[in-house]
């Protein structure tokens, strides 16, 4: 087993460096004012060639390497219904196409594997910046650049977090009104705003903030489960606004995460989960 999670992470870095990668360069044509195909696949959801390119070289590259795994992943409807399954990769090839189209780097690729529900590989790539964390269940979690491929240290996410100077990652552009009730409860004192959900969970991961919260509903089983192991493995806790674990081995096309989201270290999560109750009305 622990041979085949070193091929597995080693697949997945591969799988979202490669993507990354891909997603840079479509980024700097972008920039420099070349036309990328953008479509919408629904309402106020855009998909970019950068979507579907780095889509397009996750699945491959897994297909290849795990083609005993099966792929849920955003781009493709037709994988959704893949969560009771033993083996499970799920994708979000660009976490964040709304900020690649903004132009402002706030997006990310993520790759996760679950294995009866539960996770154990977890790779999160900022394609503008180079910056990668992943994590194996039981080996620790690791943060690392593109360009310096074979170096890497440990990430941890602050253990020892002044509940008096809390900092709080949000979104830049969906406030929702419970994130204030949240404020108010924990008298947060710093805001760090910032696109992407994985980039926010990226950045509590990487010290920058101290806790995440998404108090609404509308993430999916690929928006957490990358972050999922590489959070616990670096000291934290990623649960549902509920306080809950969030399973992943689901009935067959239930792909939504329907109370929100906290992701925070380990040792506050009593008191952030307390105000999480309270913001959802639940106790």
């Amino acid at each position: 087993m622990k041979q085949d999670l070193k091929y597995f992470l080693d697949s997945a870095r591969q799988a979202a460096r490669l993507a990354a990668e891909r997603i840079k360069t479509i980024y700097e044509q972008y920039l420099s004012g070349e036309d990328i195909d953008i479509k919408e696949k629904g309402a106020d959801d855009p998909v970019t060639a950068a979507d579907m390119a780095a889509n397009q070289i996750i699945v491959e590259t897994l297909k290849r390497n795990c083609p005993e795994h099966a792929i849920l992943t955003e781009e493709e409807p037709d994988t959704w219904d893949k969560t009771g399954e033993e083996w499970v990769w799920m994708i979000d090839p660009l976490d964040g196409t709304k900020d690649f189209i903004k132009g402002n780097g706030e997006f990310v690729t993520m790759v996760g594997l679950t294995h009866l529900g539960e996770p154990f590989i977890g790779v999160v790539v900022e394609p503008a910046t180079g910056l990668e964390f992943y994590a194996c269940k039981g080996f620790g979690a690791f943060k690392a650049r593109l360009s310096q491929r074979d170096t890497s240290s440990r990430a941890r996410i602050s253990d020892t977090p002044d509940m008096k100077y809390l900092r709080l990652a949000v979104s830049r552009s969906h406030r929702d009104p419970r994130v204030d009730k949240f404020i108010e409860l924990l008298k947060v004192q710093d805001e760090i705003s910032s696109g992407s959900v994985g980039r926010k969970m990226a950045m509590v991961i990487d010290g920058e903030a101290d806790i995440y919260v998404h108090p609404a509903g509308g993430t999916k089983v690929w928006d957490t489960c990358a972050c999922d192991v590489i959070a616990s493995e670096a000291g934290g806790v990623l649960l549902s606004g509920a306080g809950e674990n969030i399973g992943y081995r689901r009935p067959s096309g239930d792909i939504e995460n329907h109370y929100g989201l906290l992701l925070c270290s380990a040792k506050i999560r009593d008191t952030i989960v307390r105000a999480s109750r309270k913001v959802w009305e639940l106790d």
